[in-house]
């Protein structure tokens, strides 16, 4: 009998296999005329369809969950994770910073200091539901004779547990059979003949030996965490009997974040009147990481190799192991501005609001010491705010459209502040003006052209107490075609030796003024207050105090380009911006209006524009 040459495998699913079945069949010359779907016959081809679609499927599922890329089951995400050397990251409870004061206690050279034992709890109440609080560590406070004891501790959201194991050949490993464990809370002791010695976690092999006494983390299925130990090559081994010890904290991941008033009733070294006042509100709770989470953030811990070198090096750490930080930007001293050699400068955004706390750069700080291979120091930096100003002029054919110059100039605001939510207020978010157009243009069908003239703004609370310098960067060159050419700076209004509404301009020769207007004209109290570099868009101000000025004391500059791009820890918003609406037939304007956006009503005081801190 002749070979079939009709054999198809060009589809997977249940029509096409039964179709390919019978054409399979058909094909042979005693099949011919044969009713392939009235017969026996036909029921054997749903059969032989059904398990070849079968097997197909699981075939299909099979190999995709042999890929890092594919897999849909969490266990095998953790697994091909963890060839990567990528531990996913567990729940974290929230963590908040606050002052405890010992009312009575009086220091004295028996008791010099007090003592805050690890896990000593305190309780919050976040919509109506109390969350347990403990100190991570022990807290060790100095007494003087003014203060009595007081001191800022951390303490992190948390129930403490403590499970007991026995090592053996055939119970190695121990799985904690708890939801939302905090891996950072992990700590084990091991228990020999009585003795018991602390292991530590292991972070770096190349300090491993036979000897040395740590523990490890790997993931286990549905989102459990095991700890395991070395094998007497990488890790000292224990011995079959000991009884390993490990104590974990099982948070509640979010819910505790924003926590703010904080009570306790434990007795602290003997003490039990003391006060609690909040210092930063509870955050950083997060939930344990998510598949896709895992997929997107293993191949890029992997390329750091658990260091930090590059300055993407120091953004992927930064952004793995604080949960409640947004954005990272960082960069070499030798790019910065002015250069600073032998120092990393890092920059933040958290989730929740606009800058970090002190005691959380010092926390980022120490767990980048940990990663960095060089005697780099690294040194945190606060955002620093650009508020672009657009000035936005359309015209519009009446007769194109039902809407009035109000309405159009409302969807316009919209746009902008569309544009401004989803191409900004991050570390790369750039304003392309070209693009920024089109938008406005797509706002309705009747607008027949728009044109915008943009300027920057930066904002700052001078002293009202005394005389200070400033530096204010834009770093981008200001409008100056030539010497002479002036007014290319300008600023809100403030208080200046008596006269109320004084502004700052510039004289087109590089020297920064302040004015106050007396029948429209310019009235100068100064003639040089500081200067003006048109070039990098250095503005300084010397030895200046108001006396009274708004919430933030605002500086316009006029811009060259209108493709403004952040630089290094600015970030990009908008503010100020004017839409006029004109009839394009009259050539009148119908309608003006001032657009709300994110950075209209923003007030932050940036502390870098200081002289000497200014980045």
């Amino acid at each position: 009998m002749a070979a079939n040459t009709s054999i198809s495998v060009t589809g997977l699913d249940f029509p096409t296999i039964r179709t390919n079945l019978q054409s399979f069949i058909a094909a042979k010359p005693e099949f011919a005329d044969f009713n392939f779907d009235d017969s026996a016959i036909g029921t054997l081809l749903d059969l032989l369809a059904y398990n070849t679609y079968y097997n197909a499927f699981y075939a299909n599922m099979a190999v995709n969950e042999s890929f890092l890329d594919t897999a849909q089951l969490y266990e095998n995400v953790a697994s091909h994770a963890k060839k990567l050397g990528y531990l996913p990251r567990s729940a974290q409870g929230a963590t908040a910073n606050v002052r405890i004061r010992f009312n009575a206690a009086v220091a004295t050279d028996v008791m010099p200091t007090l003592t805050i034992p690890k896990n000593t709890s305190f309780t919050s109440t976040v919509n109506g539901i109390a969350y347990q609080f403990v100190t991570p560590t022990s807290y060790t406070i100095s007494g003087n004779t003014t203060n009595g004891f007081m001191d800022y501790i951390q303490i992190t959201e948390g129930i403490p547990l403590q499970h007991d194991f026995v090592y053996s050949s055939t119970n190695t490993a121990f799985v904690l059979q708890n939801d939302n464990v905090d891996t950072r809370s992990i700590a084990v002791r091991v228990t020999s003949s009585g003795a018991a010695q602390t292991y530590i976690r292991a972070s770096d092999l190349n300090t491993i030996n036979s000897s040395s006494k740590v523990f490890f983390i790997e993931p286990d299925r549905d989102q459990r965490y095991k700890v395991l130990f070395g094998d007497g090559i990488l890790g000292q081994k224990p011995e079959s009997g000991d009884v390993v010890t490990v104590d974990y904290r099982v948070c509640s991941a979010t819910r505790p974040n924003g926590a703010g008033t904080f009570t306790s009733t434990a007795n602290i070294d003997g003490e039990t009147d003391y006060t609690i006042t909040t210092a930063e509100r509870a955050a950083g709770g997060v939930e344990p990481e998510g598949i896709e989470d895992i997929r997107f953030n293993a191949p890029r811990s992997y390329e750091t190799q658990n260091r930090a070198v590059t300055a993407k090096d120091y953004e992927r750490i930064i952004l793995r192991e604080n949960t409640s930080i947004a954005q990272a930007s960082v960069w070499g001293g030798e790019d910065n501005d002015p250069p600073v050699y032998g120092k990393v400068f890092a920059c933040v955004k958290p989730k929740v609001g606009t800058l970090v706390s002190s005691a959380q750069k010092r926390s980022i700080q120490l767990t980048l010491d940990q990663y960095n291979i060089q005697s780099i120091d690294v040194e945190f930096v606060d955002p620093t705010y650009l508020y672009v100003r657009p000035f936005i002029v359309v015209r519009y054919n009446k007769d194109a459209t039902s809407l009035t110059a109000s309405q159009i100039a409302n969807k316009i605001s919209t746009q902008v502040s569309n544009y401004e939510t989803t191409n900004l207020n991050s570390f790369d978010g750039a304003f392309r003006y070209s693009r920024f157009l089109d938008l406005i243009d797509s706002s309705d069908s009747s607008i027949v052209s728009s044109q915008a003239t943009m300027s920057a703004e930066k904002r700052f609370r001078p002293s009202t107490a005394s005389s200070q310098n400033y530096t204010i960067r834009f770093n981008r060159s200001l409008e100056h075609p030539h010497d002479g050419h002036v007014y290319a700076i300008s600023s809100s209004s403030f208080t200046y030796k008596g006269t109320a509404n004084c502004y700052f301009d510039d004289d087109g020769y590089g020297n920064l003024r302040v004015y106050y207007l007396s029948n429209r004209t310019r009235v100068y109290l100064e003639d040089v207050i500081g200067s003006v570099n048109y070039t990098t868009g250095t503005i300084n101000i010397i030895n200046f105090v108001a006396s009274s000025y708004g919430t933030d004391l605002s500086i316009i500059a006029k811009l060259v380009s209108y493709d403004i791009k952040p630089i290094r820890n600015q970030i990009l918003l908008i503010s100020g911006t004017v839409i006029d609406v004109i009839n394009d037939a009259t050539g009148i304007r119908e309608t003006r209006i001032n657009a709300t956006t994110l950075g209209t009503n923003q007030t932050i005081n940036e502390s870098n524009l200081l002289t000497l801190t200014s980045y």
